[in-house]
């Protein structure tokens, strides 16, 4: 782990320990609260690759409804072959009915000269380092029944929104070109960690020939083909996958965001309520606090009354003298036990004791009180 990651992760762990876990736990209540939107979302659209009608090349007609014109989600398994035209990529030559040129700059971990942490790149332009598509291009092309020769039909694929889709392409060219050093890198190697050094690019196609399957909306495109597409409640279009395959990849999901919510919504209700939980009992023990600071307060009061009265003190009997100092009339009782068998001065000295314990019953003391005579 980089020391840019690790102070990060401490960073994180702080503020997720804060207020006693409950930022952490609203944190995992709001994860819990995406799982669930997505395991709502894959679940429909499991739902709906499991409605999609299947049928061979040469059967598509019987995908329609109607006359055609209706869409229907349905999903046919065939070879890519060409109309007429295709492409070329320009570095490998390779033909193929989509080329799609990509460029990934790849960035170096450095702390800077000070030994300084913060990126300004990275906290400003993070998306600038993920893959950036420089060029895609399609031709129109369908799905036939044999790869080679003559098919018994043929399905035309719509490739005008095909692009925002994640297509089945092969890597066909792929070169790591180094980047020359410029003032803005020095300025970066100074300040942050992370300065671009390399550019990845590649070249991806999707060959003619290769076996995939298309899953969309079908409908009629002239009186005698079929044309399929891309649907966007659908995470597929064009895939390697078969359409059982597509189904238990969608069901593991959907099972993984329905147990991962309900494991993320249990664990942040723990989290959430062991922080009230402990809120509550601060400010129980502020308020506990508060009211020992006013017995206290209390009790010294008693003290000096007691002290200015000790002359009254002569004529007590022996039952009403204090059972520790032998010389005080008992003015303070002690809660919960409720004996009255000490002065306000001995009361409050046993109170203060490690183990407050009751003189005569040897019950533990809570607080004492000062009992006034009527």
């Amino acid at each position: 782990m980089s020391a840019r990651d690790r102070e990060t992760a401490e960073a994180l762990v702080r503020l997720a320990a804060s207020l006693d876990g409950a930022v952490l736990g609203l944190g995992t209540a709001a994860v819990a609260v995406a799982s669930w939107v997505k395991y709502l979302a894959v679940s429909g659209q499991l739902r709906l690759v499991a409605s999609a009608a299947t049928a061979s090349i040469g059967d598509a007609r019987s995908l329609l409804r109607g006359d055609g014109n209706e869409p229907r989600i349905a999903a046919v398994r065939g070879y890519v072959r060409t109309q007429g035209s295709f492409l070329r990529a320009p570095f490998s030559s390779e033909a193929g009915v989509v080329v799609k040129h990509t460029q990934m700059c790849l960035f170096t971990e450095w702390r800077g000269i000070f030994g300084w942490t913060f990126d300004l790149h990275a906290l400003l332009f993070r998306s600038w380092k993920e893959q950036i598509v420089t060029s895609f291009r399609a031709v129109p092309f369908v799905l036939a029944s044999t790869e080679l020769g003559n098919s018994t039909g043929v399905v035309h694929i719509n490739v005008d929104e095909v692009d925002y889709q994640p297509l089945p392409l092969t890597t066909v060219f792929h070169k790591l070109i180094p980047l020359e050093t410029t003032p803005y890198t020095l300025f970066q190697t100074i300040i942050g960690n992370g300065y671009p050094i390399a550019l990845l690019d590649e070249e991806k196609i999707l060959p003619i020939g290769k076996k995939i399957t298309a899953i969309g909306l079908c409908r009629a495109k002239n009186a005698e083909s079929v044309e399929i597409t891309s649907c966007p409640e659908i995470p597929f279009f064009l895939s390697e996958l078969t359409k059982d395959e597509m189904q238990a990849q969608l069901a593991s999901r959907a099972r993984i965001l329905f147990w991962g919510s309900i494991v993320l919504g249990t664990l942040s209700v723990c989290l959430v309520g062991h922080a009230i939980y402990r809120g509550w009992k601060r400010i129980k023990l502020r308020r506990e606090a508060r009211q020992a600071q006013q017995m206290f307060e209390d009790a010294e009061d008693a003290i000096r009354e007691d002290n200015s009265s000790d002359d009254d003190d002569d004529d007590v009997g022996d039952g009403q003298l204090c059972v520790v100092c032998l010389r005080k009339r008992r003015k303070a009782a002690f809660i919960p036990c409720g004996h009255l068998v000490c002065c306000c001065k001995c009361a409050l000295r046993m109170e203060r004791e490690v183990e407050p314990l009751c003189p005569m019953c040897r019950q533990d003391i809570r607080y004492m009180i000062r009992i006034y005579d009527s």
